[in-house]
């Protein structure tokens, strides 16, 4: 075998991968077991933000003192929201020392968003 037919068969098994790598993601959904992992974190994370924002939405709303609270919410910063949010407690559930990760500045979001800030 030469040369120049070992390198045309090298670069047709190298082309064949590289076509079959993009028929398995495009046609049939597959793809790395890393893509796969950091897939599941986004959703398993957008998920938890789904269950617990409105609760910590539902803890404002029961806080006695929301109005005030709610303008000191308004007047901070918006990279800062997240801590007032979790210094009033309403984040933090039950049983847990913190708040999830993202659902303080989840809530502040919300919160802002459902009374017209």
């Amino acid at each position: 075998m030469t040369w120049k037919t070992m390198k045309t068969v090298l670069w047709s098994a190298i082309g064949g991968a590289l076509v079959w790598w993009i028929v398995l993601g495009t046609v049939f959904g597959w793809m790395s077991s890393g893509s796969a992992e950091n897939q599941a974190k986004e959703q398993t994370r957008a998920a938890v933000l789904d269950v617990l924002t409105p609760i910590c939405v539902a803890r404002f709303q029961q806080d006695t003192e929301k109005e005030v609270k709610l303008a000191g919410l308004q007047q901070a910063n918006s990279w800062s929201r997240d801590a007032f949010v979790t210094k009033q407690g309403w984040a933090t559930m039950p049983g847990n020392e913190q708040p999830a990760n993202g659902v303080a500045q989840a809530c502040a979001n919300r919160i802002l968003a459902s009374n017209g800030s």
